[in-house]
Parts: structure tokens; C-alpha cells; sequence
């Protein structure tokens, strides 16, 4: 596995060119939070970070958290460069949608916030939607496809969230939804006869890139507002725990 340094000196953007390589920094986050949690080690985030339920799954949050502060800061933020241009746009619209704004988190871990970003699966837009999500929420993919189209797209991927969120009743299971696809999570649900994702993450029900893409959006989510993140001087580079503690207190209660 190759390092996360090298790791972005072959990616332009933070998810998608190529999402292999992104695969393997959410793989290389979250075994780091495997080793923590085999050792017993409760100061992984130098300190103890009360993000969750699952001992298990906190160190990865916390792991994200100084990924993005640390090695994967210039990509985090050029995608945060990026937003600006669409954020008003999206909070409006999950506004409208009845969501919260906070799901833009989702575009970061998704894009880096790129219209045009494609996936070896085909996946497109800042959301990555697939083909088939994308024709049952409303978009068009003949002639120009609509999942380039950022409002429209996001007034797809809105409408997704919303039936996710309206069928597991749960954002962490909504999310682990959006990403491995509702047929997965719902079979996590019924052979572990549990519906939280901490615990299915845990035990190992979920794929590994899920397990890891939770807590990769919650760690965006956290850091996201903070308007000292690109002063390199800042001194949340020495300070993991509290910027991820702010995880537990956002008003989108993502992290429950």
C-alpha cells in the first residue's frame, strides 16, 4: 500500500482522479484505526476523542481528521476552493429539500467538488452519481448528461438522501447507503440483526471503503467551517482532538 504522500502526488483532485487511489487512503486510515483499537490505544487522536459509540470506529474519524489537516491538506484545500463557487447553491437546495446543509460534506469525500470528476465505475458529478441512481431521480444522460449539471445534480442527489435517510431512518446508515448501495447496508442490518453503523462497521458487515467513508465525511464536517484551515501556522495542526470533538456537537447529528 503505498503511502499517503505518495498517494496525492498521483491524484489532482481528493476523491476522484482515480478513485483507486483514494480507495487506498481510506484503506490506509482505517487499518491505522484497526491497530489502534487492537492495542487498546484510547489517546489515538492524541487524546480521547468521544465521537461515537464504537471505540472501533473513532480513531478512524479521528485519523481522517489529521489526514486532512496534515498530508491531505492541499487537496482538501483546493476542493475547499472549489465549493465556493457551488456552496450557496447546494445549502439552498438541500434547504428546499428539507436536509441538512451539512450533506455537503458529502461532495468533498465524493469529488472534491469537481462537475466533470468521472469514476472507473462511471460514476459523475460532484455527488458521483451512477447511471441508474441518476435516471430514477430526474436527470437526463442523453446528449448532455445532467450529473455535470451541479444544480441539477444536486437536486438529485438530495432527493437520494432523502429516500435513504426515509428508508434506514439513520444518516450513518444513510450514508454507508449512498455509498455501497441500499441492497448491502440492508443485508449488514439482517444478518447482524443491528441497525447501527458503528456496530455493523465493527464487526465487519460493511465493506472496508464504507467503514472508512462514514467517518471520512464526518471528519469533513468537522473541519469544514473552520476558516483557519489553510493557515499552515494554525495551531489545529497540534490539536486533532478538539476540532474532531466538534463532530459530536454539529447541528447535524451525522456522528449518532
Amino acid at each position: 500500500m503505498l503511502p499517503l504522500l505518495a498517494l496525492l502526488s498521483h491524484s489532482k483532485l481528493l476523491a476522484v482522479e482515480g478513485i483507486p487511489h483514494w480507495e487506498k487512503t481510506l484503506n490506509e486510515v482505517l487499518a491505522r484505526a484497526e491497530q489502534a483499537r487492537s492495542a487498546g490505544d484510547d489517546n489515538f487522536a492524541t487524546g480521547r476523542v468521544r465521537l461515537t459509540r464504537d471505540e472501533a470506529v473513532r480513531p478512524a474519524i479521528a485519523g481522517f481528521v489529521r489526514y486532512f489537516q496534515g498530508p491531505g491538506m492541499k487537496n482538501y484545500q483546493a476542493s475547499l476552493n472549489r465549493l465556493q463557487r457551488y456552496r450557496p447553491m447546494i445549502e439552498r437546495i438541500l434547504r428546499e429539500e428539507g436536509l441538512p446543509p451539512e450533506l455537503m460534506w458529502i461532495g468533498l469525500v465524493e469529488s472534491g467538488y469537481d462537475p466533470l470528476a468521472r469514476s472507473p465505475k462511471d460514476a459523475l458529478g460532484i455527488w458521483q452519481l451512477v447511471s441508474q441512481t441518476a435516471l430514477s431521480f430526474g436527470l437526463k444522460l442523453d446528449g448532455r448528461d445532467e450529473r455535470s449539471d451541479p444544480e441539477k445534480s444536486t437536486h438529485a442527489a438530495a432527493r437520494y438522501l432523502k429516500s435513504l435517510y426515509g428508508r434506514f431512518g439513520d444518516w450513518p446508515l444513510a450514508l454507508a447507503a449512498y455509498n455501497a448501495g441500499e441492497g448491502r447496508v440492508q443485508n449488514a442490518i439482517e444478518q447482524a440483526h443491528d441497525r447501527d453503523f458503528w456496530h455493523l462497521a465493527a464487526s465487519g458487515m460493511l465493506p472496508r471503503e464504507t467503514q472508512a467513508y462514514v467517518p471520512a465525511v464526518l471528519a469533513a464536517q468537522s473541519l469544514g467551517d473552520d476558516r483557519s484551515i489553510g493557515d499552515r501556522s494554525s495551531a489545529i495542526y497540534d490539536d486533532a482532538t478538539k476540532r474532531s470533538a466538534r463532530v459530536e456537537l454539529a447541528p447535524f447529528t451525522l456522528s449518532r
